[in-house]
């Protein structure tokens, strides 16, 4: 073998080396430094508002994606006049009266953007039946669910990288801002507890959740995130 070919071949292992080295230097420095997710999501407040008593909606100015703003007047609800009852001892008889109907408002209690129209014109509704609900756009935040194994890296403050699929190649800056105090599936109606002999360990999540900096760009709640929290 020649000595030329001989260099080329120790070269060539050497560079493999060294870039195996990289990736392993890589991926124990991104495991190490951060925690990262893909489930993960925008989330932002949302107010339903309900009918504040018995009648028939009349008049609801609204559409989706609305934005109004707190105290303002979108509707009104009419309603029946209370009934009586007049008894008469001697008789036994009785009289009925009714007042005439009046007219309730119905009120923005927040202001924020109209996501969801429960009910139209013209419909009977009952005290607490949906009417319809804001979304405070203004207020967005990131809920990402952090696997069990890695939450105990994670602390309140800690800085963050977001990514969301709506705007792909930027990268928002977040904070940290709440832990909870339970796993995603704490209050699930579908019970977790092995019901035999058999039983499959699942990773449990724990929702941790994020400020993010909009930095101009509208975003949706719902809209899917890939967040990377930096622990060193």
């Amino acid at each position: 073998m020649k000595q030329s070919r001989v260099i080329l071949i120790n070269i060539l292992i050497i560079v493999a080396l060294i870039l195996i080295g990289g990736i392993i230097a890589y991926y124990w420095t991104q495991s190490y430094d951060y925690v990262s997710t893909q489930d993960a999501s925008i989330s932002a407040p949302s107010i339903p508002v309900s009918a504040a008593q018995t009648g028939t909606i009349e008049s609801l100015g609204l559409h989706i994606g609305q934005h109004i703003t707190k105290g303002q007047v979108v509707g009104k609800e009419l309603v029946p006049g209370a009934v009586s009852s007049l008894a008469t001892s001697k008789t036994k008889s009785a009289a009925s009266s009714s007042s005439s109907p009046s007219t309730v408002k119905i009120v923005a209690p927040q202001s924020g953007t109209v996501a969801k129209i429960s009910v139209r014109n013209g419909q009977a509704v009952s005290a607490g039946t949906p009417v319809f609900t804001l979304v405070q756009l203004s207020h967005v935040s990131v809920v990402a669910n952090i696997p069990e194994s890695k939450i105990r890296k994670v602390a309140v403050g800690q800085s963050a990288t977001i990514y969301v699929d709506a705007h792909p190649g930027v990268a928002f800056s977040g904070t940290v801002k709440a832990i909870s105090p339970t796993t995603q599936s704490f209050f699930s109606l579908i019970p977790t507890a092995a019901t035999s002999g058999t039983y499959t360990k699942v990773t449990q999540r724990i929702p941790v959740t994020l400020s993010i900096v909009a930095a101009g760009y509208i975003l949706l709640p719902g809209e899917n995130s890939e967040v990377k929290i930096t622990v060193h």
